[in-house]
């Protein structure tokens, strides 16, 4: 009896522990403008915006703004978006990890932007649009910059860094396999410039967010209280 009622709270334990991951995953995941009613995502009952998961890979989902019928809606307009920018949305997870995601505008006439996405797939150009229906998106873009830069940005990017194997947990100088952001920073590191914000062994999207190298453009969805 002892070893069932141990196992009965084992089990129990897990769920709890499971519960609570969920919930600090999902805590902030999605901050309204000002202007509109000042509550997080998991507590506003508002009309103003409703968000669903959308799975991206096997383990990864992303969020997505969608009407009261569950339809995709773009929730705002990325507009003088330049070439060399980089985006930045904290509304993908993989499993209980909240790990954001990040992308290089590499052709803004075509609206392209390098990614890479998930597991079982390969760093590509995906459309800039997609990014009109992340609930939270930051624009990110050089301090220093010209044109001779950022054409040398954009040939390394398309010459070197596409149909690269994904990996969660690739590290910075491993070029056989890379992440999102990941792959963002291998990128400006070709041209000398360095946007791992605390220099450890893998890069996310918060460190590229924080680089002294780069401001902020404009934010929609990110909490002005929270740097992430």
């Amino acid at each position: 009896m002892k070893k069932k009622n141990y196992y009965f709270i084992s089990f129990l334990m897990l769920l709890i522990l499971v519960a609570c991951l969920n919930f600090l995953v999902e805590l902030n995941a999605y901050t309204p403008h000002a202007n509109q009613v000042d509550t997080l995502v998991m507590e506003q009952s508002s009309d103003l915006i409703n968000i669903a998961d959308y799975p991206v890979t096997l383990f990864t989902l992303e969020e997505r703004c969608v009407d009261d019928d569950h339809q995709q809606m773009a929730c705002h307009e990325l507009n003088d978006i330049q070439n060399g920018d980089i985006l930045i949305t904290k509304s993908n997870h993989t499993l209980l990890y909240r790990h954001g995601h990040a992308g290089l505008v590499v052709d803004v006439e075509a609206g392209l932007v390098l990614e890479a996405i998930g597991y079982g797939t390969k760093s590509r150009l995906e459309p800039l649009e997609k990014w009109n229906y992340y609930p939270t998106v930051k624009v990110l873009r050089l301090k220093e910059k010209n044109e001779a830069l950022i054409s040398s940005l954009i040939d390394s990017a398309l010459s070197n860094f596409l149909d690269i194997n994904y990996n969660l947990i690739a590290s910075k100088y491993n070029l056989k396999m890379t992440h999102c952001s990941d792959i963002v920073w291998k990128v400006f590191n070709s041209i000398g410039i360095d946007l791992d914000s605390n220099g450890g062994w893998i890069v996310t999207p918060k460190d590229i967010s924080q680089s002294p190298y780069l401001y902020e453009v404009k934010s929609f969805g990110f909490s002005p209280h929270r740097v992430w």
